[in-house]
């Protein structure tokens, strides 16, 4: 809208407060289905808060659409992003996953923020995403809006490496009502349903459920995990509901719960068993006024999880997360839309752990971070578009805890500040109707995780039992305050160009990132001996830096005879510096070369779609793994209009497949059912 005389000095001054509180409540608020039939391709908000289609946005944006994420077999989110270049899915377990972007890969993913609804579910604790935790029915998603490159100036904070969006279908605009059951190997029994009901014409309330029972996979887990390993299972209910108030207001609630038990591959190359419980509340508001949209989004997220580890024991931690969010989009004139926004969020861990060592402590870590910040986009004319976004975090750390007598860093030396800005910056050129350019650069900032903020701990290595053997040696683990962000930046030019010819479109995405002030634990130097025998010390700090880059080329298409396909090649090279080769261990975490080859036909009431998959060698914890390829498929058939029989499988060609150094995942087949009334 444009704002008349008398408010622009109001609206142009809380256009320079702009910082990235990205559209979180926007995405609840918008009807993708019209826009999307509106356009001809999927379209999103997330970057900027307006609607663009994706093909127009300021940033290395790939959207799954349902179709996609259907054809593709997958029962849970990260298997569908195999599909997507420039991502690299490792899994652990029957339901566990860590999702690499672009060369970086860790065994707790801590540089891709993830997003169900505008409600982050990454989660603070160790900076990881919990994929079998996530409450959301895979059937109810409307699409997943992949983000690679920092973006957390125009999706948040952690958005360092990338953002994975996931937006389900909305209680008012969409009548989704769908359930399915899957069988398959390893006794896999999963059923999901989700059913939307309209109350009048202004009242939508969506409720999903589900869960998942199995046994786990048993190739090459350590004979020290025997006494813990579990059978994978999750159970989750989500509430989601939408009030049309007005033409011009509309609000939303939402309540969800989930439960999971999982196996881990945890820091220092642990097996671990997980299992995790959380809750959230949400509620917020769009208002259309005279000075712009005006939209609220709050939430709380509380998890309680608990690990068994090999050698070093239980420990358990409940984690809170407080946001409250608030922003105006507006418009200058007919070419310019700004956001403005702020955001304050409060996070806390209290930690407790099940060693049988008698240390006195009660660790407890809490972070209060506030936000400001926005985005500009400029239409400079038809064929040119540039955005600009700007985000400022102003972080407080303090300890509420005990910290026990054998942390390095003392209680008082908790009340620390940080001050972080982060931006990004594109300019979109559509040269002529086949060829679209993209130049863009991101500042992001990937925040210290609260257990490497004020995590202290001990542990007996190995597991100690003062009756039946003698302590040998204790390992402990202390955050570190006063350790600083990584900040990433990234540089990347994209070219995008139309083939008539082939009914294809050829995506090429070369780019570089440098990476400052990585994070990890490191063996402490200062460690003091507090037992009489042998002490190591791990100590969270800054531990170097980091350099990447590579390329993205993907042809992909279809045509009117019922065939689709998606060919791409991605390169990736890490190089770390020395410190962080030996603390954090980036460099050849994931494979430098992945070739992906997918395919489909429909014809009739038959689908038929495949994914072959070729990786090179790769490293953690330095071991390497061997190169590996994994073939997955999936058959659809219509038994009716509103019923579909569905049988798919990963690691078709072989029994199991090494992704990482922890057990080998094996093959997996599934038969599934899902009815839409």
């Amino acid at each position: 809208m444009t704002i008349n005389r008398k408010n622009l000095v109001a609206a142009s001054a809380m256009a320079l407060v702009i910082a990235a509180v990205s559209g979180h409540a926007n995405a609840q608020s918008m009807d993708y289905t019209s826009l999307q039939s509106l356009f001809g391709e999927p379209v999103t908000t997330g970057a900027t808060g307006t609607p663009q289609k994706a093909s127009e946005v300021a940033a290395n944006m790939t959207i799954l659409t349902a179709d996609d994420i259907r054809r593709t077999g997958a029962r849970t989110v990260p298997e569908a992003l195999r599909y997507v270049p420039g991502l690299e899915v490792t899994q652990v377990g029957m339901n566990n996953y860590d999702v690499g972007v672009r060369g970086y890969g860790a065994a707790f993913q801590p540089r891709l923020l993830v997003l169900v609804d505008g409600r982050q579910v990454f989660l603070d604790d160790y900076s990881r995403t919990n994929w079998a935790n996530i409450p959301v029915n895979i059937d109810d998603i409307k699409q997943i809006e992949v983000v690679k490159g920092a973006a957390s100036a125009l999706f948040g904070s952690n958005a360092a490496g990338g953002v994975i969006n996931i937006i389900t279908n909305h209680p008012l605009y969409d009548n989704d009502r769908v359930a399915s059951v899957r069988i398959g190997a390893h006794n896999l029994l999963q059923g999901d349903g989700t059913v939307t009901t309209k109350v009048g014409d202004n009242l939508g309330v969506k409720v999903s459920a589900g869960g998942m029972d199995s046994d786990q996979y048993h190739q090459g887990w350590d004979s020290d995990v025997s006494s813990f390993l579990s059978d994978p299972r999750q159970r989750y209910i989500i509430q989601n509901s939408v009030y049309q108030i007005n033409p011009n207001a509309q609000a939303n609630f939402e309540t969800s719960y989930s439960e999971s038990t999982s196996e881990d591959g945890v820091f220092g190359g642990n097996e671990a068993r997980e299992h995790m419980t959380s809750y959230s509340v949400r509620g917020g508001a769009d208002v259309q006024t005279e000075y712009g949209l005006i939209s609220s989004n709050n939430y709380i997220n509380h998890i309680f999880n608990h690990y068994d580890q090999t050698y070093v024991g239980g420990v358990g931690a409940g984690m809170t997360l407080i946001v409250s969010q608030l922003q105006d989009q507006f418009k200058l004139g007919a070419d310019h839309t700004f956001r403005a926004g702020l955001e304050y969020r409060h996070k806390q861990e209290v930690f407790s752990s099940t060693d049988d060592l008698d240390v006195p402590s009660s660790p407890e870590i809490d972070n209060d971070v506030y936000a400001v910040g926005g985005t500009w986009l400029w239409n400079v004319n038809s064929k040119l578009s540039w955005t600009n976004a700007l985000r400022y975090d102003h972080s407080v750390v303090a300890q509420g805890g005990t910290v026990g007598p054998h942390a390095l860093v003392p209680a008082y030396a908790y009340n620390q500040t940080d001050n972080t800005l982060t931006g990004n910056s594109g300019l979109v050129y559509k040269y002529d109707e086949k060829d679209t350019f993209r130049l863009t650069y991101g500042r992001g900032a990937q925040l210290p995780s609260l257990v490497q903020l004020g995590f202290t701990d001990a542990f007996a290595y190995p597991p100690y039992n003062s009756k039946t053997s003698p302590l040998t040696a204790v390992l402990d683990f202390t955050g570190n305050p006063s350790v600083k962000p990584t900040i990433v930046t990234n540089y990347e030019l994209g070219w995008d160009r139309k083939i008539d010819s082939l009914d294809s479109v050829f995506k090429l995405s070369p780019f570089y990132q440098t990476n400052q002030n990585l994070v990890g634990f490191s063996a402490s130097s200062s460690g003091r001996v507090f037992y009489p025998n042998y002490w190591v010390q791990y100590e969270a700090e800054n531990a170097g830096n980091s350099d990447g880059w590579g390329a993205e080329l993907e042809l992909k298409g279809s045509n009117s005879a019922g065939y689709r396909w998606d060919v791409s090649y991605s390169y990736a090279r890490v190089i770390d510096s020395s410190l962080a080769d030996q603390v954090v261990q980036y460099q050849d975490s994931l494979p430098q070369h992945d070739v992906r080859l997918s395919g489909g036909y429909t014809t009739g009431k038959w689908e038929f779609d495949g994914l072959t998959q070729y990786e090179t060698p790769s490293k953690m914890y330095g071991t390497f793994e061997p190169q590996y390829y994994n073939v997955s498929g999936r058959i659809g058939y219509k038994l009716t209009d509103n019923v579909t029989a569905a049988l798919s499988g990963t690691n078709i060609t072989r029994h199991y497949t090494q992704e990482t150094l922890f057990p080998a995942v094996e093959r997996q087949g599934l038969l599934t059912l899902t009815g839409k009334f």
